[in-house]
């Protein structure tokens, strides 16, 4: 047990690029823990005035070299597989990790939960003191239909993601602004630029499928990913197949008292999702145009992938696994 565990505040840990780090303070600041301090480690360095606060305080910001991963209680960690061995470190030193991306998500032993999916998997924690959240886009997909697939047996889901430039990092959403605001202007990209603005191309989705299998795993689901020249909020096509027909009226109800999703009536996008939750501290999933299809279902859902897929989603998950642990 760490000193500050005996003090009954924890000490955390944040490890992710600067827009990621403020939206985490935000609902760290929003959450029922008891914090006692908050630490950035730099494994992207920022910018010289970018600086992260958390409850009006400035936060510590070290290097990943400077970091005593024993002083703290938990590290939200949200770098890429370059970037593993700090988390390794982290997990070794006794720290508790939260990988958002589902970089350790194939390693054996470690839990692929989804906050109020499958919470009863964080008994394997402790095996490696590494719990992982699948990639948003799985994420988005299990929260939509999770009570769905364990009450009706499906036969394949298939996904289209529609990523935004946020979905990459920050910097890909300064060079699509760049990139928007030269072409407008009439100035022409280099020859060798990827072109990101005004042009969409598939991306591909790598080990997402085995991610959603470590929850569901008898469930056939192909996704597709697509970047798309949107700054913020991810959206996804899905359809859903089974043997027989499906009752739309079901999956509705399930949304209606999930706490975690607003069922729209009008087509919602990432951009007026956007507009509606910029001055509100709680987020959603958003969830509509649910109708049915031969011998299945198909449906819409947005979110922003960067304040609910990784910040809000991965509070949640750090404030069950803290009442679990202590």
């Amino acid at each position: 047990m760490t000193e500050r565990q005996k003090m009954n505040a924890l000490n955390i840990a944040i490890a992710a690029e600067f827009e990621l780090c403020e939206k985490l303070t935000e609902f760290l600041a929003q959450s029922v823990l008891d914090i006692g301090r908050v630490s950035v480690v730099e494994i992207v360095p920022f910018n010289e005035e970018q600086g992260v606060r958390f409850n009006q305080r400035a936060v510590e910001q070290i290097s990943p070299d400077e970091a005593d991963w024993s002083k703290f209680d938990y590290l939200l960690f949200a770098g890429n597989a370059g970037h593993a061995p700090h988390m390794a470190n982290a997990a070794e030193a006794g720290c508790v990790v939260i990988d958002m991306k589902g970089v350790s998500a194939a390693i054996s032993g470690v839990p692929v939960v989804v906050p109020s999916v499958n919470d009863g998997d964080l008994t394997e924690l402790r095996a490696r003191n590494i719990v992982a959240m699948p990639d948003p886009q799985v994420s988005q997909l299990v929260l939509s239909m999770a009570r769905f697939i364990e009450e009706n047996r499906l036969n394949h889901v298939l996904v289209t993601s529609l990523l935004p430039a946020s979905y990459m990092d920050g910097e890909t959403v300064g060079r699509l602004a760049g990139q928007t605001a030269r072409l407008l202007n009439g100035v022409p990209l280099d020859e060798n630029e990827q072109r990101l603005a005004f042009d969409v191309f598939p991306k591909s989705a790598g080990n997402l499928t085995a991610q959603f299998q470590k929850i569901f795993p008898a469930l056939n689901v192909t996704f597709h990913s697509i970047q798309t020249p949107v700054f913020y909020g991810m959206a996804q096509k899905v359809t859903a197949l089974s043997d027989y027909e499906l009752e739309t009226s079901q999956l509705l109800n399930q949304w209606q008292h999930n706490d975690f999703i607003q069922v729209e009536e009008r087509v919602i996008t990432p951009v007026l999702n956007g507009e509606t939750e910029s001055d509100e501290e709680t987020v959603k999933l958003h969830l509509g145009n649910l109708s049915a299809v031969e011998n299945g279902i198909e449906f819409w859902s947005v979110a922003d992938e960067q304040r609910f897929n990784l910040a809000f989603l991965t509070v949640k998950l750090l404030e069950k696994i803290a009442r679990q642990l202590h």
